[in-house]
This record gives structure tokens, sequence and C-alpha cells, in this order.
């Protein structure tokens, strides 16, 4: 990647603009290493995630979902958010690196453990029923103990080195694709690719120590003391109900409609999100393209700041556009192709879902704003009122019309969280209104 950068095949342009920059020129490798890491996780999934969806069929696939949907749900409440605090503190204080690494491990291996007994409970609650989600839960929950190391990629975040990152994340990736793929070879049952993702998260697990080592930041050298631990929990907290509100909400069509409405369902509602979520990677590498220049902008010049952030909303929703209508208008003809007659309901779903991409792009983009005006707490409150929200729509619109109630309670607790509340904050409803201008008149350049 970096000879790529000093290579004479780039543009002039991009040359130029490089050349004697080496900020610039770090971030733009940062960014080229995360963007091609997302793009083999997509590849990844629309080949074989839509192959793993065929080989188990609607039923088996649901249930599968629903176990990794679950375990995914309890470790969001037991990761304690540190990674953003980790991050800052590793960037400003290098020097005291192992100390902030044994806190992190420290904590994130207790969470590991709190999450594990909570799989196990709720393995347990399942045992009573004839169906395998009981059984699902305790296998992939046995990932959760592999997951702990996976804090030395905050180590890389703060030194600006995404290539260690993306490389072991993109080897994840290959050993998971490719075990899955000989499983499905092979004829294997449910539970081996249940089995399949522990081994992934091992494998990545090894990866990361083994990239710590070499870095000479080993897990041997690294210190744990009660003030940093508690330095990160007090610092943490609006974080990780945060992210445990945002993974409620995101997930929580999946589990009431496991729930009540069982695994086909489920199934069909999760192979049309796989189709919708290939195309969610690409707002996250332009907000991570562009976060800084805004950033820039906000501290220097207040006009540039304004303006920075409404081509952004500009260029999210003519990205909505250009992704959500190929799924609307053919969507369903593609999951057909690729899923086979047994998933008419996904190809039935995938244009209704489409339009979650909608939110998904303009809140990407609205985290840059939060994130500029220091507006955490606010952002938490409108994270816990979409969860609410969007739980109560689920149990209310599901037993009623079924996966379209769930595809419903979804977008209006993400207009809830993107846009509904921000009447409730000065400063956010300024950039209500630059959204809004973004969204309607978006041939205009800059609002007057």
């Amino acid at each position: 990647m970096v000879d790529m950068l000093n290579s004479e095949r780039l543009p002039a342009v991009l040359r130029l603009r490089l050349n004697g920059r080496h900020t610039l020129r770090r971030a733009f490798g940062n960014s080229l290493w995360l963007f091609f890491d997302q793009i083999l996780r997509m590849l990844a999934g629309i080949i074989v995630g839509v192959w793993l969806a065929r080989y188990l069929g609607p039923e088996d696939y649901g249930w599968f979902n629903y176990a990794l949907v679950t375990v995914g749900v309890v470790t969001s409440l037991t990761s304690f958010g540190i990674g953003p605090v980790v991050v800052r503190e590793l960037a400003r204080r290098p020097a005291d690196t192992a100390g902030w690494m044994g806190a992190a491990f420290f904590l994130r291996a207790a969470g590991a453990a709190l999450g594990l007994l909570t799989c196990v409970g709720i393995a347990w609650w399942h045992s009573g029923s004839a169906t395998p989600a009981g059984t699902l839960i305790l296998v992939v929950a046995a990932g959760i103990l592999f997951q702990a190391p996976d804090i030395i990629d905050l180590l890389f975040q703060a030194r600006g080195e995404s290539r260690v990152s993306a490389s072991v994340r993109m080897g994840q990736c290959l050993f998971g694709s490719a075990l899955r793929v000989f499983l499905i070879l092979s004829g294997a049952p449910l539970l081996a690719f249940a089995a399949a993702g522990v081994a992934e998260l091992a494998a990545a697990a090894g990866g990361w120590l083994v990239v710590a080592h070499r870095g000479g930041h080993g897990i041997g050298t690294w210190t744990c003391t009660q003030s940093r631990i508690l330095t990160l929990l007090r610092e943490s907290w609006p974080l990780a109900v945060s992210g445990a509100a945002i993974t409620a909400q995101a997930y929580a069509d999946q589990l009431v409609i496991g729930a009540m409405l069982g695994a086909d369902e489920l199934g069909q509602y999760a192979a049309a999100m796989r189709l919708v979520s290939v195309f969610a990677f690409i707002p996250m590498v332009i907000q991570t393209v562009s976060a800084p220049e805004i950033a820039r902008a906000k501290q220097d010049d207040e006009t540039l700041y304004q303006r920075r952030l409404y081509s952004l909303y500009r260029f999210m929703f003519g990205l909505f556009l250009v992704t959500a209508l190929p799924l609307i208008v053919w969507g369903p003809a593609a999951a057909r192709v690729l899923y086979g007659g047994s998933y008419a309901g996904a190809a039935a779903l995938l244009p209704y879902l489409a339009f979650r991409l909608f939110f998904t792009n303009l809140g990407v983009a609205r985290g840059i704003f939060i994130t500029n005006e220091g507006l955490l707490r606010f952002a938490l409150l409108t994270a816990i009122a979409g969860a609410v929200v969007n739980v109560a729509l689920n149990v209310a619109l599901v037993p009623r019309w079924g996966a379209i109630g769930a595809v419903a309670a979804s977008l209006v607790s993400f207009a809830v969280t993107t846009f509904a509340l921000e009447g409730c904050e000065r400063r956010a409803r300024a950039n209500l209104r630059l959204m809004a201008q973004a969204i309607f008149f978006p041939w205009r350049r800059f609002p007057v």
C-alpha cells in the first residue's frame, strides 16, 4: 500500500495533493486499507453468505441468525464501550501503552465472562423447547472467550496503522469463508457452522496476539491498575449504553420475528437484510475519509464547516439513491436468482428494507456532526429513545403485519433517532435544517 502511494501510476492531481503532506498520505493510505478490508467482507458476504443461506434453507438459516443476533446483543451489553476512550488515551500518552492495554484487556475479559454466563442462561431458558436455539446460542457464545484480544486493534488505530488491523481482519475473513465453504461442500450439519464462527474468532485472536508481539507490545508487557480500570469505566459508560441501545435498535426486529413468527420467517428476513447490508460499508468508508477534513474546518472556519457538512449530507443522499433504487427495482429478481425459490419471502421484503439505507447513510454523516459539537449525551438519549420505539413497535406490529411490520418499526425508529428528536437541541435544530436542504434541494451547492 505504501508503494502504491509512491507510484507514478497515481493520478497527477492526487500525487500533487499528497506530495510532502505526510499526515494526509497516512490518512489516505489508512483509508485504502479500510476500503479493501470492507470490499473483501462485502464479497465474502455476497458469495459465501448467500451460498450458506441456500445450503441451510430458510428455517435453519433463521435459527442460525437468531443465535448470532442473540449473542451479538449480549456482547454489546457487556463490552463496556471502552474502545474510543482507549484509543484516545493511547494516542495522547503512548508511553503509558502497557497500562492502558492491560486495563482494557481486563475489562474486555471480564465482560466476556459476564456475556458468556448470560448466554448460558439464555440457552438454558431455551432448553425446554424442541428447537435448536439453545444449543446454537451455547455454541456461538463460546466465541466470546476469544474476543478479548481484539482490543489490540485499538492500539493500531491509535498509532494510525490501519494496515496491520486490516491485515488481521482480512485474514480472519478469508479463513472463516474458506472454512464455511469446506463445510458446505462436506455436507456439514447446522451446528458445524456455529462452531466455524468460534474457530474464526479463535484464529483472529491468535492473529492479534502475534501482531502485538511483533510490534513490541505483547500481552506479557501489559500492566493493570485499579485507577485506570475505574477511569475507563467512568468515561466510557455513556458510550456503552449508547452502543447497547444502537445494537438493540438494529437487531430488535430479528429477535422479535424469531420469537413471534418462527425461524422460517426470520430466515427470509435475514436473507434480505444480507443483500441490503452489502452497501452499508460505503458510508462508513466515506465517514473515515471525510471526518478529519470536517473536524479541521470546524476548528478553522465555521462557514467552511457548515459547507462541508452540507456537501457530505448531499453525497450521502445521492449514495442512497444510487444504491437503493436498484434494490427496489431489480432486487426481488436478484434475490430469487441468488437464493432460489425457497426464499420468495426475502425477495418480497428487499424493496422495503432498501429504505434503511437512507437512514444508515444520513445517520453515519450525522455522527460526524455529533462528535464535532460534543453532543454525546444528546446522542445517548436519541439512541435510547430509538431503541425503545423500535422494540415497542416491533412487539405491536409484527403479530399483525408479520415481517413488514418489523420493517415499518425499524424505519420509524430510525426516523426518530436521525430526525425527529433533533428539535430538542438548539445546535441539532440547525443541523436538521442543513440535512433537510440537502435532501429536498440536493442540486444546490450550499444554502444561502
